[in-house]
């Protein structure tokens, strides 16, 4: 299993991409809508607070300079169906804890305050006001623009304006002109915003997947495009914890090239690269379940995170990851075990809710590869409990 590289899509899309539908694809898109509503949510704020005191000193406006009978039905409207959802959706922003939902919340109020500035041009344009399509535009900018939604979600909320508007001034036969005029500039704004919201969004995917990518380097060996022992720790503490809820078993193997410095003796250095690669190679493609891990834990050791094994399971599939090594056939006349490369592993498993715990399993692990390598190497060991926590007669030997 190697590092590899998951991008997310640059280009932001109207409809859902019915081809990514894999867990990883699906994962990934939801992180990122979690880190653009965060990147945008300072914006979100402003502009709801922006919508909200225009609304207020439309409302003082209509009170003191329009006419009184669109006065009595504009207030009430911009009111009740304006500055409520919209304060409504400031107020969540700063209480909702589970945020993935804010900007349905957000783009909800923003599409009745949409309306309602439809609804407020009606009411205009049947009391001979001036105004019948100046506040569907402004909300339409604030949609694309200061809201923080996606594409996908702006043009959902701001095209049904726009048609709300064009059948309304249809329907009570607003002057022609005045229509006219409202369906050009507000068919341009939404053509506008949609082009800005794109940009916005790609703006943000490409942020989030150079991140991405970041962190993904920081987590993988340069040499073997394996995880890193630092994402291995953190990895194996995260599935203990699962382990320990599930009440499931967790193994770690520990594998070493036998005799590699002999081989960078014999060979060189790029040639032992080349062999570190190739073993490395063989070792991922060994580990394909959701919840194993192998890294590369030193020069030439690796280390294997495998969930809820079988101990039958885990000690089968350390002796055919030996044999596999040797089917390689890679040639090393310097090694005193055999003619080829080989690996020595050594592996162990416990209960994580037990008394083991992970840096123990690790230690066990580590015994039981010095006691593949005590007993000649090439093949693999699973520490037996009897041994308790004592090092094994090989390791005490080196420690004296």
């Amino acid at each position: 299993m190697l590092n590899q590289a998951v991008h997310l899509p640059l280009s932001p899309r109207i409809l859902p991409d019915t081809a990514a539908t894999s867990d990883e694809s699906m994962g990934l898109d939801t992180e990122f809508r979690r880190y653009f509503l965060q990147r945008m949510l300072p914006f979100t704020r402003v502009g709801l607070g922006i919508w909200i005191v225009l609304a207020l000193t439309a409302c003082v406006f209509d009170g003191l300079i329009a006419p009184e009978a669109f006065a009595e039905r504009a207030i009430p409207l911009r009111v009740f169906t304006m500055l409520v959802p919209l304060s409504a959706a400031l107020v969540a922003t700063f209480v909702i804890r589970h945020r993935i939902w804010l900007p349905y919340l957000v783009a909800s109020a923003a599409g009745i305050a949409g309306f309602s500035a439809v609804a407020v041009g009606a009411v205009a344009a049947r009391t001979g006001a001036i105004d019948v399509y100046g506040s569907a535009i402004f909300s339409t900018l604030c949609i694309y623009l200061v809201l923080g939604l996606t594409l996908r979600q702006s043009i959902a909320v701001a095209w049904p304006v726009f048609f709300a508007y064009l059948g309304v001034s249809s329907v009570l036969s607003f002057p022609f002109q005045a229509a006219a005029y409202g369906v050009l500039f507000l068919g341009l704004t939404n053509i506008i915003g949609s082009v800005s919201s794109f940009l916005i969004e790609r703006s943000g995917r490409e942020s989030f997947d150079n991140k991405q990518e970041l962190r993904r380097l920081e987590r993988t060996d340069g040499l073997t495009g394996l995880f890193s022992r630092r994402a291995f720790d953190q990895h194996l503490r995260q599935i203990w914890k699962q382990a320990e809820r599930e009440d499931s078993r967790v193994a770690v193997v520990v594998a070493d090239i036998d005799h590699f410095k002999l081989y960078n003796d014999c060979y060189g250095h790029r040639m032992g690269d080349g062999c570190i690669r190739a073993v490395a190679d063989v070792v991922a493609t060994s580990v394909n379940r959701p919840l194993d891990m192998v890294a590369r834990y030193g020069g030439e050791e690796f280390v294997i995170v495998l969930y809820d094994p079988t101990p039958g399971f885990l000690e089968s599939f350390s002796r055919g990851l030996c044999h596999k090594i040797i089917d390689l056939s890679i040639e090393h006349k310097a090694s005193e075990t055999k003619p080829v490369v080989s690996l020595s592993i050594g592996a162990a498993i416990t209960e994580a809710s037990g008394p083991v715990k992970a840096d123990q399993l690790i230690r066990q692990a580590d015994d039981a590869l010095y006691e593949a390598k005590n007993q000649g190497r090439s093949q693999a060991i699973v520490y037996r409990s009897e041994w308790g926590q004592q090092t094994t007669a090989n390791l005490a030997s080196v420690l004296v």
